[in-house]
């Protein structure tokens, strides 16, 4: 269920440390900016090793699809919208650096959309829709044929990325000081990203695992596959996707909008959960109202963010 209607004009965002979710960011027009460039790919990845490391993260997946990119991820730090806040700026201005073809202005549609994921089968379900994002949106049979990165090998395979970032404005000043004597190699950090199992599964091997997780994402993808056939749909294939060019826009794409704020398969748990949210929007309203009035001594709701403020009513003169 989507945020009820005539509460506030975005889904007030509330901090839950005790849950995964889906988080969405999409790009303006759903424009294609991230499609066959390496360098981007290693540039962007290498910022989400770094604010992995920074907040605290616990990553379960990451898919970079073109004109969006999908993350399943736990923020036990409660710091969610600081991650998304650093993670964000620095891949808008990866694109705006390493795409020439961008045309400048802001990147993302809107902010990141998260969607909570309470049940571990919840996250283990939404792990799988990452990875068959190429396969969903008719582009490629197999995910493992789309050129972009999915992090669903890494995953379930435990394996790590070492990633170098350079900081350039510390080179660049460096350079100015010294000249050639600046080498990039003290101005680059390597950061490590790592994915963390699925939970419910400690128990198996690492061999285990990897064969496990195989089976089901085969499974899922035998039935997309079955169920485009039966609609008439095909593929694009892997060929013409490398043929893509940036900026491109699709020919179809998913409509703004509000997004459910939860995915599970329980409905129990999604009409209590939708039950919470409505009693912290009308707590988080009246707060607002009290607070930009200029009452210094409000209670907002846990995990929230007061808004900007207290501003104060000038006098007429």
């Amino acid at each position: 269920m989507s945020q009820p209607k005539g509460l506030w004009s975005q889904p007030i965002r509330v901090e839950q440390p005790e849950m995964a979710c889906l988080c969405t960011a999409r790009f303006i027009n759903s424009a294609i900016w991230i499609v066959n460039n390496a360098k981007l790919e290693e540039r962007i990845l290498g910022y989400l090793a770094k604010y992995v490391e920074k907040h605290g993260v616990i990553l379960h997946a990451f898919v970079l699809m073109g004109n969006h990119y999908h993350m399943v991820a736990r923020f036990p730090l409660a710091n969610r919208s600081a991650f998304f806040k650093d993670f964000n700026a620095r891949l808008a201005e990866s694109v705006r650096e390493l795409v020439p073809e961008f045309i400048g202005g802001p990147l993302l549609e809107r902010r990141f959309t998260p969607q909570v994921l309470p049940l571990d089968s919840d996250v283990e379900n939404y792990l799988l829709y990452c990875a068959l994002q190429p396969v969903h949106h008719g582009l490629t049979e197999r995910f493992s044929e789309y050129p972009s990165y999915n992090s669903f090998s890494d995953a379930t395979a435990g394996k790590s990325r070492d990633l170098e970032l350079l900081n350039q404005a510390k080179y660049n000043a460096a350079r100015r000081r010294v000249g050639a004597k600046a080498k990039i190699k003290d101005f680059t950090t390597v950061y490590t990203l790592t994915y963390t199992r699925l939970p419910g599964y400690e128990h198996l091997s690492a061999n285990e695992y990897k064969a496990l997780m195989l089976s089901k994402i085969e499974q899922r993808r035998v039935e997309i596959l079955k169920e485009r056939r039966k609609e008439g749909k095909g593929f694009l294939g892997a060929k013409l996707v490398k043929k893509t060019r940036p900026g491109t826009l699709p020919r179809r794409t998913k409509k703004g909008g509000m997004r459910p704020l939860i995915l599970t398969s329980c409905a129990e748990i999604r009409s209590e959960f939708v039950s919470w949210y409505v009693k912290v929007v009308g707590w988080y309203r009246a707060a607002s109202q009290r607070y930009l009035a200029g009452e210094r001594d409000v209670e907002f709701p846990p995990g929230t963010y007061k808004p900007p403020g207290p501003f104060v009513a000038l006098e007429p003169t």
